[in-house]
C-alpha cells in the first residue's frame, strides 16, 4: 500500500511555494534545494559530480523553461505562462565565491526562483498544478503559502494532490471595486487629455503649413 507522501517525505524531498496576491499582480516564489533541481534538469555540465557557480548560472534559463513546462498555471481560468523573467537567489553566504559542491551538499543548498506577473484585469483566481513528480519522485512535497491582505493560508501539494485553485475574492471586494472605478475614470480622463492634445497639435500643424 502506498502511504501518504507527506508522511514519508524527507527534508531533501521538500520544496516551498509562496504566492503573494494583489488585485493586479501575482508574485510567486519557489524554493528548491539543489538536489531537486538536479532531478529536473542537468546542471553538472562537465560530469564531475560537483556543482560550480558557473554551472548553476548556466542552468538558470534551462530550469526556467522547465518550470514553465512542468508547473501549469491558469489565471482567471485562462492558461498563462510564467515567462522567462525569473529571478534566482541562492540562499547561502558568499554564493559567488562558493567552491564546486559535492553531491552530499545538494540537499542543504537552497535557491529561490521568483516570478512576478502583472495583471491588467482584477486577479480573481489562479490555478496551479505541479507536474514534475515523475522526475522528483513520489515522496516530493511542496508547502504552498498564500499571502493576501496580511492573511496567510497554507496548502500542501504532493504526488496525490498536485493541484489547487485559489479564489482571491477581489472581484467581490467593495474596496477593490471602488478602486477599479477610480482607475477606469482616470483612464477615461487620460484619453480625453490625449485626444485633446492630438487635436491641438493637428490644428497647430495646419496653421503652420498655411
Amino acid at each position: 500500500m502506498l502511504m501518504g507522501a507527506s508522511a514519508q517525505a524527507h527534508p531533501a524531498d521538500q520544496s516551498e511555494m509562496q504566492a503573494k496576491l494583489t488585485p493586479h499582480a501575482l508574485e510567486v516564489r519557489f524554493t528548491f534545494n539543489l538536489l531537486t533541481v538536479t532531478k529536473c534538469v542537468r546542471v553538472d555540465a562537465d560530469g564531475d559530480q560537483k556543482l560550480s557557480v558557473d554551472e548553476l548560472k548556466a542552468a538558470e534559463p534551462v530550469f526556467t523553461k522547465y518550470l514553465n513546462e512542468h508547473i501549469h498555471l491558469e489565471v482567471n481560468q485562462k492558461p498563462v505562462a510564467w515567462g522567462e523573467k525569473a529571478a534566482f537567489s541562492y540562499l547561502w553566504p558568499n554564493f559567488a565565491k562558493t567552491p564546486p559542491m559535492p553531491e552530499i551538499e545538494y540537499a542543504a543548498r537552497n535557491v529561490d526562483v521568483t516570478f512576478v506577473l502583472p495583471q491588467k484585469a482584477v486577479l480573481e483566481d489562479f490555478w496551479i498544478e505541479f507536474a514534475f513528480f515523475d522526475q522528483t519522485g513520489p515522496m516530493q512535497t511542496i508547502r504552498g503559502v498564500y499571502e493576501q491582505d496580511g492573511q496567510i493560508m497554507e496548502v500542501p501539494f504532493s504526488f496525490q494532490e498536485p493541484e489547487y485553485t485559489y479564489d482571491t475574492g477581489f472581484a467581490e471586494d467593495p474596496f477593490v471595486q471602488q478602486e477599479e472605478a477610480k482607475r477606469d475614470e482616470g483612464w477615461s480622463w487620460a484619453w480625453v487629455v490625449v485626444l485633446g492634445a492630438l487635436l491641438m497639435a493637428g490644428l497647430a500643424w495646419r496653421y503652420v503649413r498655411r
